[in-house]
């Protein structure tokens, strides 16, 4: 059988199967089909390479895929004391943990792009903060020389996006997707466009997705890298799939397994004023 036959008897028993799930999940399985989020079930676990997860984060990887309950939660959040379900760990703003998934899969990109370009910043401040005029200036993620033009400051400012939210069900994972590009572009685009520079919006789902500007600017990277390394397209490609994919995995189990409650010390001296007392 050749592999366009088996592509299409896989789509057809898929499509026999898919009505018996419930409407959500069926969203889900269609996305984990359509929306190139397989990669890092392909490649070698190399840590080396940064492809490699425990075994709580591959549970929670394939949980998130799927729209199934992760193995081993807590049952209730530690932040808000709400019971801990998926949806609920995914989009609790309680601790920080959701930026910190958000700073992790910036990191990744920042860390795959100074392979490619030799100027990259980390949060280039666009617009200082004007405290007369309450305002807090604009600051975005990241800064990266050349990427679309020789010499060019190209900015970028990352999102990421629980498409299964309850908020989000009547529409599709790219609507959705698309909308945050555009509310990024409504904040940031003028004011980067007034320093000379290109603003692109990074914009993904917390299973991988990518919307269309993220895609294009990371198939820019694995071009410019095919070139760089003398390798063939194809294989930068799937490396630099890879490595946003096992980020955003290992960024999105952080919400799921990580703490809400910040530790504190239990020396009480954060300005040596007990000193006076102690000596």
């Amino acid at each position: 059988m050749s592999t366009k036959a088996k592509e299409d008897d896989f789509i057809l028993k898929f499509e026999s199967i898919i009505p018996s799930f419930s409407p959500n999940r069926q969203r889900a399985l269609r996305r984990s089909l359509n929306g190139k989020t397989s990669t890092w079930l392909n490649v070698l676990p190399l840590q080396n390479y940064h492809f490699d997860l425990s075994p709580l984060q591959f549970r929670d990887g394939l949980a998130i895929r799927y729209l199934r309950d992760p193995p081993c939660l807590p049952p209730k959040c530690d932040g808000c004391g709400t019971a801990l379900t998926l949806q609920h760990a995914l989009d609790c703003k309680k601790g920080g943990l959701v930026i910190q998934r958000h700073n992790e899969i910036r990191d990744c990109i920042g860390d795959i792009a100074s392979q490619v370009w030799t100027h990259v910043i980390k949060e280039p401040v666009v617009r200082e903060a004007d405290v007369k005029n309450a305002d807090g200036g604009l600051r975005l993620d990241l800064g990266i020389r050349g990427v679309w033009q020789p010499q060019v400051e190209a900015l970028f400012d990352v999102k990421v996006v629980d498409t299964d939210a309850p908020s989000h069900l009547t529409r599709s994972p790219e609507a959705i997707l698309e909308s945050g590009a555009k509310e990024k572009k409504r904040v940031y685009e003028q004011a980067v466009v007034e320093r000379r520079g290109n603003f692109t919006p990074i914009v993904l789902s917390v299973d991988g997705l990518l919307h269309r500007e993220a895609e294009h600017f990371l198939k820019r990277m694995a071009a410019n890298l095919a070139h760089k390394w003398e390798k063939p397209y194809s294989q930068t490609c799937g490396y630099v799939r890879a490595r946003l994919a096992f980020a955003i995995i290992r960024a999105t189990s952080l919400c799921l397994r990580g703490s809400r409650v910040k530790w504190r010390s239990g020396l009480g001296m954060d300005d040596g004023a007990p000193l006076n007392s102690i000596l």
